[in-house]
């Protein structure tokens, strides 16, 4: 009989990476093994179950980090509470945040690799192919087209000058590991094999599709929007270029 652990697997590290109860059990390895988990529960789901996740949008953020990660450079979050300032709804409690530069250079590999002379036979299939995906990434993130219309200043570590001081610009992983572990969980439930297993039943009726975060997921008024950073939200006065 399997025991597909691989779900166990997933779920533990899901923990350790987003549930503030597991936040003493992390380490430098926690969002390199949530990566790599996801990823292996991505193949196993298709493979073992024709359950396919891959086409979610959030998923396919996740593993342009991940292939970054393995063959670009390090990817390191920084972990800090959302700051909250008057008028303000935000869907979550915490970032997991990776400087923009990092997001847009994974952008930017998945771009190249895929990518081929505009005389190769290949050219539009494979244009037609990068154009889907970022259209597809575009549906859970609202700056894709902003980063590929700047995608020279976003890898090379874009900052603002706010209120005097300069901040790096950052982007928040939280929602995408956040939103692929409810699609997860009600793809396990639907899974005969999958749906009893411990790591599926000792999660509570939140893991679900239905209390997923939204694509804007800060609610404020229109002279209020903060500015992700890497040192969090920040609430500016006044913003000016980075010199």
């Amino acid at each position: 009989m399997q025991s597909y652990t691989f779900i166990d697997r997933y779920f533990h590290s899901q923990n350790e990476l987003l549930d503030i109860r597991f936040a003493e059990e992390r380490d430098i390895n926690t969002l390199f093994t949530y990566l790599n988990n996801l990823h292996s529960t991505a193949d196993k789901l298709k493979e073992l179950f024709d359950c396919d996740i891959k086409s979610f949008p959030e998923f396919k953020v996740l593993r342009m980090l991940r292939n970054f990660f393995h063959h670009g450079n390090d990817v390191d979050e920084i972990r800090m509470a959302v700051t909250i300032d008057k008028n303000i709804i935000v869907s979550h409690s915490q970032h997991i945040i990776i400087p923009l530069e990092t997001f847009s250079k994974s952008i930017k590999s998945f771009i190249d690799k895929n990518t081929v002379s505009e005389g190769h036979k290949n050219y539009k299939r494979k244009m037609q192919f990068v154009s889907k995906e970022m259209a597809s990434i575009s549906e859970c993130f609202s700056y894709c087209a902003d980063i590929l219309n700047n995608m020279e200043a976003c890898c090379d570590k874009p900052s603002l000058k706010i209120d005097g001081k300069v901040y790096e610009l950052g982007f928040d992983m939280y929602k995408f590991a956040y939103n692929v572990s409810n699609l997860i969980a009600d793809k396990c439930r639907n899974i005969e094999e999958l749906s009893g297993k411990k790591s599926v039943t000792d999660l509570d009726n939140s893991y679900t599709v239905a209390n997923n975060i939204r694509k804007l997921d800060v609610q404020c008024l229109p002279n209020a929007m903060p500015i992700m950073t890497t040192e969090g939200f920040i609430y500016p006065g006044k913003v000016e270029a980075a010199i």
